[in-house]
C-alpha cells in the first residue's frame, strides 16, 4: 500500500531496531548459570598455568605466586563466590604441582617455599572471598538501585495519570451534567456547543492519555514491528498535521519539502505519529503569531524531517533529558504526561534512524529525524506495477 495515488506492489520490512531513551538505566552486573561459572573456573585456570608455564624461565617459580593471585582477583570481579575458591584452590595446587620443586608432586622440600605456599593459599582464599562479597554488594547495591527508580517512575506515572485522567473526566462530568440539566429548556444554540466542545476536548485528552500510555507499553515490550511501504513524503507530513490539527489551534505550519523528493520506505502510521508528537510539542512551546516549520529531505541515503518552531528553546543540558519518560520542561504548559517526546523516539528508533533536538538559528527549538531509507521514484514504482 502507498499513501499516495500509486499502487505498488508490497514489500517486506525491516528488522526491529533495539530501542532506547535518554531515562535512567541501571545495568544489573552481568552473570554465568552456576555450572557454567564452574567451568569458566576450571578453564580460566589452566589458561593462567600455560601461561605461567611459559613466563617460568624469565620470572622464576616465585614470581609465579603474584600472576596466580592476580587471576584469583580478577575472578572475584567476575564470579560468584563457590568458582573463586576453586580458582584459589586449583591455582594453588597448580602452582605447587607445576612449579615449586620437585616438580609434579605436591611435596614441597624447602621450608620456605612451604611456608610461602601455606601464605598464598590462605591470602588467595581470603582475597577471593573479600572479592566476591564486594561482587555480591554491588550486584545487591543495583538491584536497590533499580527498586528505588522502578518506585520513582511508579509514583511519576501515577501522579502524572491521576491528574491527566481526573481533569479531562471532571470537565466532561460537568459538561454533560449541565447538558442534561439544560437541554430540556435551553434556547441558546452557542451554549450547547460550548457544552458539547468541552465534552469533545475532554474525551479527546482522554484518548490521547490513553494511546500514550499504550504506545508506551509496546515500545517496552518490544512488540513494535515496523510495517513498511512507499509513502509520499509530503503526504505522510500533511497527514501528521492533520492529526494535530486541534492541538495546533490556529497556529500556521510551514512545509517545505521538494518536489522532486523520492517515495520513502518506511512505516507510514509510526513515523506519522512520531511527527504528530513532535508538531503537538512544538505547539505547547510557539508563540501565537509564530509558525511552526516542517523541513524534508533525502540526502546521503537518509530521509531527515526537521520539525522547528519559534518558542524559548532548549538549554543545551536538557537536548536529551527532553526524551526521558515523564519529563516536562518547567516552561511545559498544563496537560501531558511527558510521554510524547520518548514515544517519538521510540519509533524513530525502531526503524534504525535517530531523533535528537536542539535549537535553531534565531531562537526556538529543533527536532530532527533521521531516517536510513530505500527510496524510489514515482516511474520506477508504476513500470514495477
Amino acid at each position: 500500500m502507498v499513501h499516495s495515488k500509486r499502487p505498488v506492489r508490497a514489500v517486506s520490512s525491516y528488522p526491529l531496531q533495539p530501542w532506547t531513551t535518554g531515562s535512567t538505566h541501571v545495568s544489573l552486573p552481568h552473570s554465568f548459570t552456576p555450572m557454567r561459572e564452574y567451568v569458566t573456573a576450571v578453564l580460566g585456570v589452566a589458561a593462567l598455568t600455560i601461561a605461567c608455564w611459559l613466563l617460568t624461565p624469565l620470572t622464576g617459580y616465585g614470581a609465579i605466586s603474584l600472576i596466580f593471585l592476580l587471576g584469583v582477583l580478577l575472578a572475584g570481579m567476575v564470579l560468584d563466590r563457590g568458582p573463586v575458591l576453586l580458582v584459589a584452590a586449583l591455582s594453588a595446587l597448580s602452582w605447587n604441582f607445576l612449579f615449586i620443586p620437585p616438580l609434579f608432586t605436591l611435596h614441597i622440600e624447602k621450608f620456605e617455599d612451604g611456608l610461602t605456599f601455606a601464605t598464598y593459599f590462605i591470602v588467595a582464599i581470603t582475597v577471593g572471598s573479600l572479592t566476591a562479597q564486594l561482587k555480591a554488594r554491588e550486584h545487591l547495591a543495583a538491584q536497590i538501585q533499580v527498586a528505588h527508580e522502578s518506585e520513582r517512575l511508579r509514583k511519576t506515572l501515577l501522579d502524572c495519570v491521576s491528574h491527566e485522567l481526573k481533569t479531562p473526566l471532571a470537565a466532561i462530568g460537568a459538561a454533560s451534567q449541565e447538558l442534561v440539566r439544560a437541554a430540556p429548556n435551553v434556547q441558546d444554540a452557542q451554549q450547547l456547543q460550548q457544552l458539547a466542545s468541552e465534552i469533545h476536548d475532554g474525551s479527546r485528552r482522554l484518548n490521547r492519555v490513553v494511546n500514550n500510555l499504550l504506545d508506551m507499553n509496546r515500545l517496552e515490550s518490544g512488540v513494535i514491528r515496523p510495517k513498511q511501504e512507499w509513502c509520499d513524503v509530503r503526504e505522510l507530513l500533511q497527514s501528521a498535521i492533520e492529526i494535530e490539527r486541534e492541538s495546533i489551534n490556529g497556529l500556521e505550519v510551514r512545509l517545505d519539502v521538494p518536489d522532486d523528493i523520492p517515495l520513502a520506505l518506511v512505516d507510514h502510521t509510526l513515523i506519522e505519529q512520531a511527527l504528530a508528537k513532535l508538531l503537538a510539542n512544538a505547539a505547547s512551546h510557539a508563540p501565537s503569531r509564530l509558525p511552526i516549520e516542517i523541513d524534508a529531505e533525502y540526502k546521503e541515503d537518509q530521509l531527515i524531517i526537521s520539525v522547528s518552531d519559534r518558542g524559548p528553546g532548549l538549554p543545551i543540558e536538557l537536548a536529551e533529558r527532553v526524551f526521558e519518560k515523564f519529563y516536562r520542561g518547567d516552561n511545559h504548559k498544563t496537560g501531558g504526561l511527558g510521554l510524547g517526546l520518548s514515544i517519538a523516539r521510540g519509533f524513530v528508533e525502531a526503524h534504525g534512524g535517530k531523533l535528537t533536538a536542539g535549537n535553531r538559528d534565531g531562537g526556538g527549538a529543533r527536532f530532527i529525524i533521521r531516517l536510513p531509507v530505500r527510496v524510489t521514484d514515482e516511474n520506477a514504482l508504476e513500470a514495477n506495477s
